[in-house]
C-alpha cells in the first residue's frame, strides 16, 4: 500500500461565473481556480491566449541596449562571435540568434549569402573539454575570428571574469541568459553580482519588472530577435520557425508550462508541423512521430534527448548542423545518427543508475541521510544529471551525482520541492571550482577529495524534515467516477499543453469497490481494474452498471494483484484518458497512486 502524502486542492472561487462567462463546466472552473487561474483574464489567457498575448521583449532589462548595440554591429556588418551551450535550451538559443542575425543581413540590409558565411559564428561547448558556459578560450577564438561582438545564450550570468577579460580585449558583450545570478550574503543580506557586459539581459535579474522571470534561454534570444525584427521593420511571420525552437527549448529544458511558456509551447508546437525546419522534421521522421501531433511529452521524452545526446556522447555542433542543414538528405542522415546516439546514451545510463541504487541500498551509511550525494567516478559526466534525476523520483530526496572529470570531479544535482538546492549549495561554494543552477538543479565541478566533505556538509546543515521526503500527490479535485465521462475528458483537453507546472489534472476518489483484475502485457506490467462505486453495491450485486469503469495500472501488476486479492475496496489517485478499441472510446482511469 502507498504511504505517500495525499492532499485534495479545496480553493473557494465563483465557478458558477466563471462556468457561464466562459462557457465551461463548473469542474472545469473549479480545476483552474485551484491552480490559482482565478479571475475572468487569468481565464481566457489560460484557454484562449494567442501570440499577442506574449509579453513585449522591451520589458526585458536592457533590451534596448542590446538591440541599439546589435543593430550597430549588424548594419557594419561587422562579425559577431555566439556563445551557446551544450543542452537542448543552449542548441535552441544558438540556432534562434544566427538564424535571425542572418534574416536580419538577408532582407533587411540585403548582404550577400557569401559575406554571410564568415559573419556569424557559433561557439558551443565541448561539455568535457570546456565544461558549461564562457572561458578565456572561447574569447580569444572570438578575437582570432574578428569578431566586434559576443553575444551568449543560455548562460553567461555567472561569467564576471570572463566577460571582463573580453572587454580587455576589445570586444563588446550582451548577456542573454535565465539563470539565476549570482550573490553574496553580507549581514543576511544578497548582494547580487552583474556580469561587466554592455548589456545582460535576463529576466531573473533583480532589478528587472518582466511579468515572468519563468522564461528559458531560448525563449529570452526569441525575444531579442523579435525585439530587432521590430527595429529592422521585418514582418512578424519571419519568426514562425523561431518560435517552434523557442517552444522546444521551454519543454527541452523543463520550463513550467505556466504563463507566456503555455502560449508559446502552444503555437511553437503547432508551427513544428509544418516543416518550417528540415532538420528538425527529419528528426521527427527519423523516431517515427506524426508531425501533425508533435506534444511536449515527444519533445521532452523522443525528440529532447536526441539533441541532448550530441552535447553528452558528441559534441553539441553536430545537432546545431541538424537544424542549419538546407538539404533533406543531409539532414535525414544527421537526424539517423542522433537517434543511434541517443540510443547508446538511454543503455549507459540504465547500466549506472542500476549500480548507484544498488550503492544506495546496500550501503548503511546512506540510510539516515537526507541528501544523497553520490559518487561514480566510471560513469561519463553527462549523464550525471539524467542519473541524479532517477534517483531523485526513486528516494524522493534531494541528489547529487558527481563523476571523474579532466580535472578532478564534476556533477549534476536534482531536488525536491522543499530544498533549495542552488541555496544550499553556495553555502559550500569554498568546495567548488565551478558552479551555478538554480532551486531545483544545479552543476559543479571540484576536487574529488573533497566529495566526502560536501556529503557531510549539506547533511549536517540540511533543515529537511522526514515528511519533506515523503511523495506527495495533490489532486485537483475529488471525482465521483459516474462523472468521468467522454465529454468531460474531452473537455480536459482545453487545458492542454501539460508538462511540467501544468500536469495532467489528477482526481482522487474513496470507497471504490474491486469487481474484476487482470493482469495484462507482454511483461506483465499492467493490471487492469475493474472499479465502480461501493455506495451502488447491494451485497454483491451493483445496480447501477453504467458507473462501471476500468482502471490501469503500469508497474508491478502480479505484485498489486496479490496485494489486492481479497480486498473489496480501493481508493485511487488518477489521471483520465480516452481508450480506443475496434472504433469504441472508452474513458480509463490511469491509477497513480492507490490506498487499500
Amino acid at each position: 500500500m502507498s504511504n505517500a502524502n495525499w492532499t485534495v486542492c479545496n480553493i473557494k472561487g465563483d465557478f458558477e461565473g466563471l462556468s457561464q462567462r466562459h462557457r465551461i463546466s463548473k469542474r472545469l472552473a473549479r480545476i483552474m481556480v485551484n491552480r490559482g487561474i482565478d479571475t475572468d483574464e487569468a481565464v481566457r489567457r489560460y484557454l484562449n491566449g494567442t501570440l499577442s498575448d506574449l509579453y513585449a521583449p522591451e520589458l526585458l532589462r536592457d533590451m534596448d541596449k542590446a538591440v541599439a548595440i546589435l543593430k550597430k554591429t549588424l548594419t557594419a556588418g561587422e562579425k559577431l562571435f555566439i556563445i551557446g551551450d551544450y543542452d537542448i535550451d543552449g542548441v535552441c538559443a544558438s540556432y534562434i540568434l544566427k538564424k535571425g542575425f542572418r534574416t536580419i543581413c538577408q532582407k533587411a540590409l540585403s548582404f550577400e549569402e557569401d559575406s554571410l558565411k564568415e559573419m556569424i559564428r557559433v561557439r558551443l561547448p565541448d561539455r568535457q573539454k570546456d565544461g558549461y558556459g564562457m572561458n578565456r578560450k572561447m574569447v580569444e577564438e572570438a578575437v582570432s575570428f574578428g569578431a566586434s561582438l559576443i553575444v551568449t545564450c543560455d548562460n553567461g550570468i555567472a561569467a564576471c571574469e570572463e566577460i571582463r577579460y573580453a572587454k580587455e580585449r576589445g570586444l563588446s558583450v550582451i548577456v542573454t541568459d535565465h539563470h539565476e545570478v549570482p550573490f553574496e550574503e553580507k549581514e543576511g543580506e544578497k548582494q547580487y553580482i552583474l556580469p561587466p557586459a554592455d548589456a545582460v539581459i535576463d529576466p531573473k535579474r533583480p532589478d528587472c519588472s518582466y511579468p515572468f522571470e519563468g522564461i528559458c534561454g531560448g525563449v529570452v534570444a526569441y525575444k531579442l530577435i523579435a525585439s530587432l525584427f521590430q527595429a529592422f521593420s521585418i514582418e512578424e511571420t519571419a519568426l514562425s520557425e523561431l518560435l517552434c525552437f523557442a517552444a522546444f527549448a521551454t519543454v527541452g529544458d523543463i520550463m513550467e508550462l505556466t504563463d507566456e511558456n503555455r502560449i508559446i509551447v502552444k503555437y511553437g508546437l503547432a508551427e513544428m508541423g509544418k516543416g518550417h525546419n528540415p532538420g528538425l522534421h527529419a528528426l521527427i521522421r527519423a523516431t517515427g512521430l506524426n508531425p501533425g501531433g508533435i506534444t511536449p511529452y515527444h519533445v521532452g521524452y523522443v525528440l529532447g534527448p536526441c539533441i541532448n545526446a550530441t552535447g553528452r556522447l558528441d559534441l553539441a555542433d553536430r545537432a546545431l548542423r541538424l537544424f542549419e542543414a538546407e538539404d533533406e538528405n543531409e539532414a535525414a542522415v544527421i537526424a539517423g545518427e542522433l537517434r543511434t546516439l541517443n540510443d547508446s546514451r538511454k543503455e549507459m545510463q540504465l547500466f549506472y543508475t542500476e549500480k548507484a541504487v544498488s550503492l544506495l541500498e546496500t550501503d548503511p551509511t546512506y540510510q539516515n541521510e537526507k541528501v544523497i550525494v553520490v559518487y561514480l567516478p566510471e560513469c561519463h559526466e553527462s549523464l550525471a544529471g539524467l542519473i541524479a534525476g532517477k534517483l531523485r523520483e526513486r528516494f524522493e530526496k534531494p541528489t547529487i551525482v558527481l563523476t571523474d572529470a579532466a580535472e578532478g570531479a564534476k556533477g549534476s544535482g536534482r531536488s525536491i520541492e522543499a530544498y533549495d538546492m542552488y541555496a544550499e549549495l553556495n553555502k559550500c561554494r569554498d568546495l567548488f571550482t565551478k558552479f551555478g543552477g538554480h532551486k531545483m538543479a544545479a552543476g559543479l565541478s571540484m576536487a574529488a577529495e573533497d566529495i566526502g566533505t560536501l556529503r557531510q556538509r549539506l547533511n549536517e546543515n540540511t533543515t529537511l524534515r522526514e515528511q519533506d521526503l515523503v511523495k506527495k500527490f495533490r489532486a485537483d479535485m475529488q471525482l465521483d467516477i459516474k462523472g468521468a465521462t467522454l465529454d468531460f475528458v474531452k473537455e480536459l483537453e482545453r487545458l492542454s499543453p501539460y508538462g511540467n507546472g501544468n500536469p495532467k489534472p489528477l482526481f482522487v476518489e474513496k470507497n471504490l469497490r474491486i469487481v474484476r483484475m487482470q493482469v495484462m502485457g507482454k511483461n506483465k506490467n499492467v493490471l487492469k481494474l475493474s472499479v465502480a462505486p461501493a455506495a451502488l453495491f447491494e451485497g454483491d450485486k451493483l445496480s447501477d452498471w453504467s458507473a462501471l469503469h476500468e482502471a490501469i495500472y503500469y508497474g508491478d501488476a502480479p505484485a498489486l494483484e496479490a496485494e489486492l486479492s481479497g480486498k473489496r475496496e480501493i481508493m485511487l489517485m488518477f489521471e483520465l484518458a480516452v481508450n480506443v478499441y475496434m472504433g469504441s472510446e472508452n474513458v480509463q482511469l490511469v491509477i497513480r497512486d492507490y490506498k487499500v
